[in-house]
């Protein structure tokens, strides 16, 4: 067991909160281990919403270094309660009622069916000192107006009001459990996509399941697939499942975290925002070109040979190339469609073209497919996107 302190540094206490950890640490004879956060680098959010977001990442990065299995944290029934009154007031989804929950990830909470009147009344009784934190009596946060109005009104009208929110919590939990069992399943529908660090979500799917279960379908598969996790207000969530149903081919809407969701044809393709820019174009020369996604081999036919003159870009409206040596040219669009790619396929994709701008080639979606030979030069292409 090693114990571990946060100090904030937001008020002028904090020093002498973290002396006072530390020595309760000596007298117990456990290891100590103290974190120094600068609320100098909060940019853009509440001080409770920085402050928890660094004290878990301080606390994790205490207990890797410890080689600890858990962290354990002190919340009891009486934050467990608070949190669930605050989400009611606040009209937060069903979901955020569970409040805090029991065991996530790495953490733990064993006193969440503990009261603070019981903890308080166990620590007197052991002798054990505690520091109370003067913030929790300040009013401009909503907790405490909240802990000191709204909740004190309840508990001194009805001494189950607790409970009773305790009550909400385990059935909200209930709900959870059965929501992420659901969008386990359903998350399991979804493929790698045709470009790397890609999803593919079937769309008719996703509309068959309620809003909650369709929620943690789309944070799991993003999560999976493209590494990221992501929050998302209700209406943000609201206005993504309608654009959702909706169904626009080629509709672009942006999720946190640099997330794009493309709407192509019955699917959902999730990707990095990176990934909505084509390459830029480059010159084709001898030896090996890497172009995005694709890599071309350059050879010599003939050893009296230059530069190619060629060039590599992504398509543009108008382009028009021949898909069949000895036929008439196509709009590079139309064969995109015919070829089914999605938007963002066609930006990714490659065009051979001279330095006039006209279109050499168009490496896969035509003959010749994987080869070109045009005199004194064999090019060759591999690419990394996937058939569909």
């Amino acid at each position: 067991v090693t114990l571990g302190h946060v100090n904030h540094h937001l008020r002028t206490e904090a020093d002498r909160e973290e002396v006072f950890c530390r020595e309760f640490s000596a007298r117990l004879g456990l290891p100590f281990r103290a974190a120094v956060l600068n609320p100098e680098q909060r940019k853009g959010e509440s001080v409770e919403a920085w402050a928890r977001r660094e004290r878990y990442t301080a606390l994790e990065h205490m207990r890797r270094e410890a080689e600890a299995e858990w962290i354990l944290t002190a919340h009891h029934a009486d934050d467990q309660a608070e949190t669930v009154l605050m989400r009611l007031v606040q009209r937060a989804p069903l979901l955020s009622l569970a409040g805090i929950r029991p065991r996530r990830d790495r953490i733990l909470r064993p006193l969440l069916s503990v009261t603070r009147e019981q903890l308080r009344a166990w620590a007197e009784s052991e002798a054990l000192g505690w520091v109370e934190d003067p913030s929790n009596t300040d009013r401009r946060f909503l907790r405490n107006r909240l802990r000191h109005g709204v909740l004190a009104a309840l508990m001194a009208e009805d001494e189950g009001a607790r409970e009773t929110l305790l009550g909400l919590s385990r059935l909200a939990q209930e709900y959870e459990t059965h929501c992420t069992a659901a969008a386990r399943e359903l998350a399991g529908l979804a493929t790698e996509g045709t470009l790397p660090a890609t999803a593919e979500m079937p769309v008719e799917a996703l509309l068959a399941v309620d809003k909650d279960i369709f929620k943690l379908a789309v944070q799991s598969v993003v999560e999976r697939f493209l590494g990221a996790h992501f929050q998302m207000s209700s209406p943000h969530w609201q206005n993504f499942r309608h654009f959702v149903r909706a169904g626009t081919v080629g509709k672009v809407f942006k999720l946190p975290g640099s997330i794009q969701a493309l709407f192509d044809r019955g699917r959902l393709i999730f990707y990095h925002s990176g990934q909505a820019s084509a390459p830029e174009p480059c010159p084709l020369e001898p030896g090996r070109t890497r172009w995005g996604h694709h890599d071309f081999v350059v050879t010599a036919t003939d050893h009296t040979a230059g530069t190619t003159d060629l060039y590599l870009r992504s398509w543009r409206s108008g382009d028009r190339a021949r898909v069949v040596p000895g036929r008439h040219a196509r709009l590079v669009s139309d064969i995109y469609i015919n070829a089914r790619l999605s938007r963002l396929e066609k930006t990714h994709w490659p065009l051979v073209v001279t330095r006039q701008d006209g279109v050499v080639w168009l490496p896969g979606l035509g003959t010749p497919r994987d080869q070109l030979v045009r005199a004194p030069w064999r090019i060759t292409w591999q690419t990394q996107i996937r058939k569909r």
